[in-house]
């Protein structure tokens, strides 16, 4: 029902931002210290991005399950713990990453943001794990798509899923925090906007055949809401230049971000859709009224984040 739909997804929108008050608050106290106004003291070093990341780690292994679910309702047999404990291992590197690049001053080392050694070394291990838990099972049959299954939980909901981290891990303190906000918030309302955009003036399907609801005119909408959040975005971060820095985008940059951040969400939620279908299930789960599973939650910041985090270190101060 619309109001349910309104009802939780705001509630979802208030638990961001307060998650990202929480972290941001955090990191600028320290270990039992008192707030600095540098946003940073020698110890809250450890607190920048964990409470976050543990958020992300907790959400992909539930996810992981959830997909998992998904996967044997559509013939396939992945090995799900593995799964589910390899993606929350990546979404913990990028914080671990983090620990090592913070000074002594709260500034991060010039170590390149791009460097991805340590999650490349962890997936390897992972995919290798995998493949030995398949030839575990002492048969062949059906093994590339068991195999595949697990491999796509671990790829889809723990590495994409790291970037949300990592896009956290961009700034020490507060601006980090104001980051995800802005990420997660221009993602879901282009969402907003494609709901309502379809729902009001939706006539030309955009791919009948896979998502009968998803129209053109929804596609526009998403499009246009999400670039107006994402200036918005901006245009209050640099009203609040003194505790966050300056604005990570221009005014120009932040409607092309919107632009990417719709299309991305809009290709998660077929992507989904084409699993959903596969498996011959409606919604991944019932877990959120309104909205289903987790997976119907997350299915589009999952593919957008990569391309948010790249975006944010191309240009700016996070480059």
């Amino acid at each position: 029902m619309l109001w349910q739909r309104l009802l939780f997804g705001t509630l979802m929108i208030a638990a961001v931002g307060g998650l990202a008050t929480l972290d941001g608050w955090l990191s600028a106290r320290g270990l039992g210290g008192p707030a600095v106004r540098t946003g940073f003291d020698a110890a809250s070093g450890v607190f920048c991005g964990l409470p976050l990341a543990l958020l992300v780690m907790v959400l992909v292994v539930l996810g992981s399950y959830e997909l998992g679910e998904l996967c044997r309702a559509g013939g396939y047999k992945p090995v799900t713990h593995w799964a589910a404990f390899v993606g929350a291992g990546l979404t913990i590197v990028p914080w671990v990453e983090m620990q090592r690049r913070v000074g002594p001053a709260g500034s991060l080392t010039p170590l390149a943001p791009v460097d991805l050694s340590l999650t490349v070394l962890w997936l390897t291990g992972g995919v290798l794990g995998a493949s030995l838990a398949v030839l575990a099972r002492k048969t062949t049959e059906r093994a590339i798509g068991n195999l595949g299954a697990t491999l796509l939980i671990v790829l889809y909901l723990g590495l994409l899923g790291s970037f949300v981290v990592r896009i956290r891990c961009l700034g020490v303190g507060p601006s980090g925090s104001a980051l995800v906000a802005f990420f997660i918030l221009t993602v879901k309302s282009g969402d907003i906007g494609a709901f309502f955009a379809g729902k009001l003036l939706g006539k030309h399907k955009l791919v009948p055949w896979l998502s009968p609801g998803k129209t053109i005119e929804g596609v526009v909408g998403a499009a246009v809401l999400a670039s107006l959040v994402a200036v918005g975005g901006m245009a209050l971060w640099d009203l609040l230049g003194r505790v966050l820095g300056p604005p990570p985008l221009s005014f120009a940059q932040a409607i092309v971000f919107g632009l990417l951040m719709a299309v991305a969400g809009h290709l998660g939620d077929l992507l989904e859709s084409a699993i959903k279908r596969d498996a011959g299930i409606k919604d991944s789960g019932r877990i959120v009224p309104a909205f289903g599973g987790f997976l119907d939650v997350v299915d589009s910041p999952l593919p957008a984040a990569p391309i948010a985090w790249w975006l944010l270190t191309i240009r700016g101060p996070f480059g």
